[in-house]
């Protein structure tokens, strides 16, 4: 689990959950592999160069103590982006560049302008890019090159930005003290904890009416029972992370929540 493995199998299963949301067919086993590739290559890069984490870090100690793992899932990435990129079009290595750019600029001090030169060191920005870029690698990009019903196809947009932006602010609820300590003014910092957590189930009952919303405009009860399934397992994981924080209820629940869904979708697709 602390090797990204885990969290990349979530991106595929996002990736396929959107086009079951939308009606549409599967992409090729070359995009699976980019967008596996992809977050382990990003997320192992993130943690190997990593310094802080939260007291007692399990996730921090075995980064520290497996570097030679973490090279080796970096080369296992990078050679799945190269193998995937006969299953693009010349028009995508733009988008896909751009994407690239602000995922390495999120983790490594590299931004031309400003004090703080990485992305996550502005707390707002932070949670915004993030979240925004979950929702463009999962349900953007598996769906791009289709034709798409645009009203649908925005309804699974926002949820799921509204989705990873609730997941996120869980991170950085976690993150708080660090944070501090660095000056970063992530939510959380700002608003202290009650109010992020009252946030985040704002957010979850956005979420909730949203995927409502989706059934009024197409009604599929099954993909209305997964989102309602998916939104109390996920409030019941909230409430979990206020008496534990370690990085099992995070990487497991918190991020679980993502591949939780997926399977849910297509679990109750097949009534369909």
């Amino acid at each position: 689990m602390f090797s990204s493995l885990f969290i990349a199998c979530c991106a595929v299963a996002f990736c396929i959950e959107t086009n079951i949301l939308l009606g549409l067919p599967y992409n090729s086993a070359g995009f699976y592999c980019f967008v596996f590739g992809a977050t382990l290559l990003q997320y192992n890069l993130h943690y190997s160069a990593k310094k802080k984490a939260v007291k007692n870090s399990q996730r921090l100690q075995w980064s520290l103590q497996n570097k030679r793992i973490h090279f080796v899932l970096l080369v296992l990435g990078s050679l799945l982006i190269l193998f995937s990129f006969f299953s693009f079009h010349l028009k995508h290595f733009i988008i896909l560049a751009c994407l690239g750019a602000i995922s390495f600029l999120y983790s490594f001090p590299f931004l031309p302008v400003g004090k703080k030169r990485k992305i996550k060191d502005y707390g707002f920005l932070k949670i915004v890019t993030l979240s925004l870029l979950w929702t463009l690698v999962t349900v953007w990009f598996p769906v791009n090159t289709m034709h798409v019903d645009n009203a649908l196809f925005w309804l699974v947009f926002v949820k799921r930005f509204i989705f990873m932006f609730v997941l996120c602010l869980l991170f950085d609820l976690r993150d708080i003290e660090i944070d501090r300590e660095e000056k970063i003014n992530t939510l959380p910092v700002k608003l202290g904890r009650s109010a992020c957590y009252k946030l985040s189930y704002v957010l979850l009952g956005a979420f909730f009416i949203l995927s409502v919303a989706q059934y009024l405009y197409l009604p599929q009860l099954p993909f209305l029972a997964a989102m309602v399934v998916s939104s109390l397992v996920t409030f019941w994981v909230i409430e979990k992370t206020k008496t534990n924080n370690s990085d099992i209820i995070y990487l497991a629940g918190i991020d679980g929540m993502m591949l939780l869904q997926a399977m849910l979708v297509y679990a109750f697709s097949l009534k369909l």
